[in-house]
């Protein structure tokens, strides 16, 4: 009796353990789809969203699903197909332009999980940032009159701490271009340039303090270009009369030494590098890390140091980190010249 009794609740348990490991231990992986960037018909767009590749990760497929709209262009209202549907379609306007956000939730009794889906339609927004590079005490504003908008006061060798939509909609002449006006130490500094949707810029005030002028750079690497788990930096020199620039980096942590930064991307097998920069030349490179450690960086012209350190300043665990290397005049200092980082995460498209 006691042995029929002891196999009775071994296969109890059996039983139970299987029915609780595939009900409750399985994993539900939502996967709302690719970010999409639509351009619509002159009669208007059907727009499919694409959640087809969630699934369980044992396979079970008894699990509901729902998509909600969190976020909309104002003043548009649009209805799905199907919100119970992984595939659904919603129609917009050829007037419609902004960013929809989708959120698919999946369920399964008390288990819940989401995934994010973004949808730009008639994207219009170029982003600008401004840097004032010029040595002296006067600060500069970003203004663009068309939208209105207007920088926070920027000081040498800093950039602004907003980075500005400008809406090519409204902001673009009839020849396509668009005014950048910057306000610097009572001067009027302007730059008619071609801006593109969905590209960043920086927007640098270089020069002298009674001659400055407007260089604009296109940031190339951006949350677009930049694969997950990779970290994209440029370099860029705007201190005059100062060529043959190379960047060092203590990497005495990692087990390095103190060498070029050429010399450890090298080492770690990528094949792209800065090399030696030159006056407003700007330089750009990947390498595969999620995540970087804070080392001291400097720079040099023919082995001699003209800087203070920088520390690379992008978050870890953000998809597409990405920042600037900035060289600037600065007479306050002991090297006569200021090496910051800006960190360019938050650049479009996001």
């Amino acid at each position: 009796m006691r042995k029929t009794a002891v196999l009775l609740i071994t296969a109890l348990a059996s039983l139970a353990c299987s029915d609780y490991d595939e009900q409750e231990f399985t994993v539900l992986l939502p996967d709302a789809g690719e970010d999409q960037v639509i351009f619509t018909e002159e009669s208007g767009t059907t727009i499919q969203l694409d959640g087809s590749d969630s699934e369980d990760v044992n396979g079970l497929e008894d699990f509901e699903q729902q998509w909600v709209l969190d976020e909309a262009p104002s003043g548009t209202s649009v209805t799905l197909s199907d919100p119970n549907s992984l595939t659904p379609t919603f129609e917009v306007t050829n007037e419609t332009a902004g960013r929809f956000v989708w959120r698919l939730i999946l369920t399964r009794g008390d288990q819940v999980t989401q995934d994010v889906t973004r949808v730009d339609v008639n994207p219009a927004n170029a982003q600008v940032v401004l840097v004032n590079a010029v040595d002296g005490a006067d600060t500069a504003s970003l203004n663009v009159a068309a939208v209105e908008i207007a920088g926070d006061p920027v000081s040498s060798g800093f950039t602004d701490t907003i980075y500005y939509n400008i809406d090519l909609n409204i902001a673009q002449e009839d020849n396509g271009t668009v005014d950048l006006v910057v306000l610097y130490g009572g001067q009027t500094l302007t730059l008619n340039a071609n801006l593109e949707a969905l590209r960043s810029y920086t927007l640098y005030v270089i020069g002298d303090a009674a001659t400055p002028e407007l260089f604009l750079v296109e940031k190339v690497l951006n949350q677009n270009t930049i694969p997950a788990t990779f970290v994209g930096l440029d370099a860029i020199m705007l201190s005059p009369g100062v060529d043959n620039v190379q960047l060092f980096i203590d990497a005495t942590g990692i087990n390095f030494g103190i060498l070029p930064v050429d010399t450890l991307f090298v080492g770690l097998g990528l094949p792209d590098s800065f090399g030696v920069l030159n006056y407003q030349e700007n330089k750009e490179i990947i390498f595969p890390f999620q995540s970087i450690l804070p080392l001291p960086i400097w720079a040099t012209v023919n082995g001699e140091r003209i800087s203070n350190d920088a520390v690379i300043g992008v978050p870890n665990g953000v998809e597409g980190n990405f920042g600037t290397f900035i060289l600037v005049p600065d007479s306050s200092s002991e090297f006569g010249n200021t090496l910051t980082f800006i960190n360019n995460s938050a650049l479009l498209p996001q």
